[in-house]
């Protein structure tokens, strides 16, 4: 597991060097669709029984390890480089003895897609059909083409999982987590499971956005824990630095495609959850962020992609400036969040005071000037800045405006599963 995930992390810096050394023009947004709906659940391990005989027993240990062995190439390697068509074994996550029968078809427009599902109009699917639909909708939009701009992967896949008749958790209760949305850098998944309700469809959209922006990324999270113990990770979670810049690179790029989204984001960033230690599972709920420390907020991806909104909105030509201090440091597959602020300053210095000011804000000024000028970067405007800090601000806590308008904000938080065992540093949803 561990040598599958090494190789594909080189092949991911292979990709961003030549990208990056060949200065290559801008990509366009580029995916192969594979629509799969699941045929049936199949055992793929016996238990071995006291009662076995030795001969049993060892066919039924040589099986389990074969089926470890095809598990892990399925998921690194067939997801990612060659999905295929026609039947094929997905490996469950959740009940390592069972695996499911896709069929898979490549489509390549919105009329393969509605044949694939058995329908002739979109009116027949259900709420989770139409959201995969939806899907391959929002790969030709503008903000999946802004994204593609400083994109390395020249192809991803992306893999539209309709779970339809396996939706039962009584029946299947490890679907929800075998087939959950998440992005390897390479390839995509997208489950019908996820958005069966109403308004499913804009959620789905959001989701593409997010997970395509984990394929544009290099950076390396955390090896050990990232999203803590349980390997799971709530929106407004605290969790490791760079496990935080990652989901805040995705989230900002789903705040600038949406303006709903970036509310339900600066909302959320108000109220955070830390998992413990210790427990995996076990979660600190609530916990205000005028309650947070320093480290703590630095940790949060909500804090962070709010950080990313502001420097967007609050600099002249922003989201240029934030694309480009994201793929200068691309390279640095150690960043976070720090290491891309002494970026952005350095290539727009008058903006210096500015990000200054921002950064002081979005951590609600709980740093010290050490840490500050740690995080930022030393010159003399970011020492001037510390110099006169809190002198010039009436209020450090003050939050972005948008204007308002009647959408709801929701405050509730959702359980993200990451799917770490992909084969891919970089994999989450």
């Amino acid at each position: 597991m561990k040598n599958l995930r090494y190789v594909l992390m080189a092949l991911v810096l292979v990709s961003v060097f030549c990208f990056q050394a060949t200065k290559a023009s801008a990509l366009e947004a580029k995916f192969d669709f594979y629509y799969q709906s699941i045929e049936e659940v199949k055992t793929i391990n016996e238990p071995i029984e006291e009662n076995d005989s030795l001969w049993t027993k060892f066919k039924k240990t040589v099986k389990k390890g074969t089926n470890a062995v095809k598990r892990l190439w399925e998921k690194g390697v067939t997801r990612n480089f060659a999905p295929g068509e026609g039947e094929k074994t997905w490996y469950s996550e959740g009940d390592k003895n069972i695996a499911y029968t896709v069929k898979r078809t490549k489509v390549t427009s919105e009329a393969e897609l509605l044949s694939a599902m058995g329908v002739k109009s979109e009116s027949e699917l259900n709420d989770g059909q139409k959201a995969l639909l939806a899907v391959f909708r929002k790969s030709k939009s503008q903000a999946i083409a802004d994204e593609a701009k400083i994109g390395y992967i020249p192809t991803v896949k992306v893999l539209l999982s309709d779970t339809t008749g396996f939706d039962d958790k009584s029946k299947y209760p490890n679907v929800t987590k075998d087939f959950w949305p998440y992005s390897s850098g390479l390839a995509i998944n997208m489950s019908s499971n996820n958005y069966n309700y109403p308004g499913g469809d804009k959620d789905a959209e959001s989701t593409l956005v997010h997970e395509y922006a984990h394929c544009l990324d290099a950076t390396f999270k955390e090896f050990k824990n990232p999203y803590g113990l349980d390997g799971s990770h709530y929106g407004n979670e605290i969790t490791g630095k760079r496990a935080a810049f990652v989901e805040a690179w995705a989230e900002y790029n789903e705040m600038i495609a949406s303006e709903d989204e970036a509310k339900a984001i600066l909302k959320r960033s108000e109220s955070l959850c830390e998992e413990s230690k210790t427990v995996a599972g076990s979660y600190t709920w609530n916990i205000k962020q005028e309650d947070c420390t320093a480290d703590q907020l630095m940790r949060s991806e909500a804090h962070l992609a709010k950080l990313l909104y502001r420097l967007t909105m609050e600099t002249d030509n922003g989201k240029e400036k934030v694309y480009k201090a994201f793929t200068s440091t691309r390279l640095n597959v150690f960043r976070d969040m720090s290491t891309f602020v002494k970026k952005f300053i350095k290539q727009n210095p008058g903006d210096t005071e500015v990000v200054c000011k921002i950064v002081d804000e979005v951590f609600l000024g709980k740093m010290t000037d050490e840490e500050f000028l740690d995080y930022v970067g030393k010159n003399d405007v970011t020492k001037a800045y510390v110099e006169n800090r809190g002198k010039n601000t009436e209020d450090e806590n003050a939050d972005i405006q948008i204007e308002s308008s009647d959408t709801e904000v929701t405050t509730s938080s959702e359980k993200i599963t990451v799917e770490n065992s992909s084969g891919n540093p970089f994999s989450d949803d």
